[in-house]
């Protein structure tokens, strides 16, 4: 079962053996005594691909219960003798999970070798319960929803711009001037292109109107600091430019409140420890790094 399953998400022979650490041909004979054993065809092969047979996709969807339950049975047997173990699904943002979340699964990982961690970096929002996410890292203004929410840090952003752009179109002294500016869109931003501003002591939303737009916010903060235009970032991707001397932060008087970083999880009557201790690890990582 465990072969079959790896091979139809590798999908081919070569991926599944890859991915067990077996031979090409172990994977091939495995798979075919187990279709002689059940005397039905799962795989149709062809020399571009392999495709699931009715039986297969049948076959496949009560094989994968299966394995997952004994893989929960297992874990909290092993949880029991003080043990964690088992498998976990996180999703994070991209630039978020490169640059801060890694070190702290750096660590998770060494304390807790027998945790298998599937990490998932994108910048959409996905939804835990359709897409089977244990755990989710999500930054900005929370939705109301079932989930249970647990705040992890709060992450300060700035305008940045480029020192060869403030000596091409000056400095703004005020973010209303921005309409004026060259400004550089995070296309996966709601509301649209505009930012928000702490002016006379009250958050005002300014828009204007971008220059470049684009889903990535490393190559924003690039394209900033090559002075093609302004960007709003968090001070973990603006900072390392301002550092090298790329970047200079701008309106700071005038800066938005930090955008709130939270872990996602569903209610759970019995929540696994391997996922109550990641939960715990993230958070005082973070905690920490604040103190």
């Amino acid at each position: 079962m465990q072969i079959f399953r790896a091979v139809v998400e590798a999908g081919s022979f070569a991926g599944g053996a890859r991915k067990l650490g077996l031979s090409n041909a172990m994977v091939s004979k495995q798979i075919s005594r187990l279709e002689a054993l059940l005397g039905v065809r799962l795989l149709t092969r062809t020399t571009r691909r392999l495709q699931l047979t009715a039986e297969g996709e049948r076959y496949l969807q009560g094989a994968a219960r299966l394995l997952d339950e004994l893989g929960e049975l297992e874990a909290e047997l092993g949880e029991q003798r003080g043990e964690v173990r088992g498998r976990l699904r996180l999703s994070a943002p991209l630039d978020f999970g490169v640059r801060e979340l890694m070190p702290a699964l750096q660590a998770f990982e060494q304390a807790h070798p027998g945790v298998e961690l599937e990490v998932v970096l994108e910048d959409r929002r996905v939804d835990p319960l359709a897409e089977d996410f244990d755990l989710v890292v999500r930054i900005g203004t929370l939705e109301d929803s079932s989930l249970i929410a647990r705040p992890l840090m709060a992450m300060p952003v700035h305008l940045y711009g480029a020192p060869s752009y403030f000596e091409r179109y000056g400095v703004p002294q005020h973010p209303r001037e921005l309409a004026n500016h060259r400004c550089l869109h995070y296309s996966l931003q709601r509301g649209g292109p505009g930012w928000v501003f702490q002016i006379d002591g009250q958050l005002e939303r300014v828009r204007y109107r971008p220059v470049l737009t684009c889903n990535n916010g490393r190559a924003l903060v690039e394209a900033a600091a090559r002075g093609m235009g302004l960007a709003m970032k968090p001070t973990f991707l603006g900072e390392p430019e301002v550092r090298r001397g790329r970047l200079v932060r701008v309106l700071e008087r005038f800066a938005p409140p930090p955008f709130e970083v939270h872990l996602l999880y569903a209610e759970r009557e019995l929540m696994p420890a391997r996922l109550r201790v990641l939960i715990e690890t993230l958070l005082a990582h973070f905690q920490a790094r604040s103190a």
